[in-house]
């Protein structure tokens, strides 16, 4: 489930960590960026388990609907085919979830206050109308049915994501991220003209912003997404729960990323130095400018198996969350030239 995309973002924020610690202690930082992956995957697994936690809590509610001295007969005779839907009876079915989600610290249960929430936001959805009033009654479309409720009500119910984000700073909204450092790296007095500007435009409804669609968070609720639309009713549930990792390879690809670019960090930058346009210094770089090109020259030189053309697409991706806005075009220029310059020396023979 953690793909390169993940691996990488979680190690530019485990190195740029540790990088402004002052003192580099490597095993630290290993531990470090081993956690963040952990609570990645662990996000996963807790998304997918909202499924059949909010399905019993469903029921608990229609049942004091029912019990209600004034019940009406709606509310005496509920539609009972959202808490028979049967991926979530697939879900809460899973061994390995439910072993999981007894050691994990964090309960669904334990909030009833989103979990009425999530069930409002189902309830008043044309969605959920129309899964009422299908005929069809099928796995597929169960499946279908919560599919659609994670991609058009969950992913950007507000509540939702300020409530992962308060549990978990491995879950917190990259947006925020963006904002501050931008501000950060720019003079006091542009600051203040930049806040004028977006608070004017709030005012006038011309603001708008939105997630980073390849942070990690984002990420993770794409591929929870994706599990529900792959999941079969003939294969157990559980050998169809993605693993942390697709294979060693890329598990070996986190810790090697890292340990690289923390320990050759004074050499690469000797290797980028004479690449930098005219009137640039390795002193004058953003450090995160600086590390995004670490990093993508250590996949240049211990790599091979990965084009260069794919290592810098995706630094200049992390180069226009991270940075600031004329990042990705300064690092896209400058990792194309050192890749032009490695093939011509013949430190790299792939493309």
């Amino acid at each position: 489930m953690i793909n390169r995309v993940l691996i990488r973002t979680r190690v530019l924020q485990t190195a740029y960590t540790h990088l402004h610690r002052g003192e580099l202690r490597l095993t630290a930082a290993e531990q470090d960026l081993q956690l963040s992956l952990e609570r990645t995957y662990d996000l996963y697994l807790y998304l997918l388990q909202l499924i059949p936690s909010l399905t019993d809590f469903y029921q608990e509610v229609l049942e004091i609907r029912r019990r209600k001295h004034l019940a009406t007969h709606q509310e005496r005779t509920p539609n009972l085919r959202l808490v028979e839907n049967q991926l979530a009876r697939q879900l809460a079915s899973s061994e390995k979830l439910q072993q999981w989600y007894d050691q994990f610290g964090l309960r669904w249960e334990e909030d009833e206050a989103l979990l009425r929430h999530l069930i409002r936001l189902i309830e008043d959805s044309e969605l959920y109308e129309a899964y009422l009033s299908d005929r069809e009654t099928s796995y597929e479309r169960d499946q279908a049915f919560w599919a659609d409720v994670f991609h058009q009500l969950f992913t950007q119910d507000e509540h939702l994501n300020e409530w992962l984000e308060q549990h978990s700073l491995y879950w917190e909204d990259d947006l925020q991220v963006l904002e501050k450092i931008e501000c950060e790296e720019r003079p006091s007095s542009e600051e203040e003209q930049i806040l004028q500007v977006i608070t004017s435009a709030k005012e006038q409804g011309g603001y708008q912003a939105s997630r980073f669609e390849n942070g990690p968070v984002e990420i993770v609720k794409d591929f929870v997404e994706k599990s529900i639309r792959k999941a079969t009713q003939e294969l157990p549930i559980d050998d169809q729960l993605l693993p942390m990792f697709r294979d060693s390879e890329d598990e070996t690809f986190a810790r090697h990323l890292l340990r690289q670019v923390l320990l050759k960090q004074e050499e690469y930058l000797q290797l980028i130095e004479p690449v930098l346009t005219e009137g640039w210094s390795s002193e004058r770089l953003a450090d995160i400018d600086a590390l995004l090109l670490r990093l993508g020259v250590t996949e240049f030189l211990h790599f091979p198996g990965i084009p260069t053309h794919i290592t810098i697409n995706e630094y200049v991706e992390l180069a226009k969350h991270y940075s600031t806005a004329h990042s990705a075009s300064f690092v896209n220029g400058i990792l194309d030239a050192m890749a032009r310059k490695f093939r011509e020396e013949g430190k790299i023979l792939k493309q």
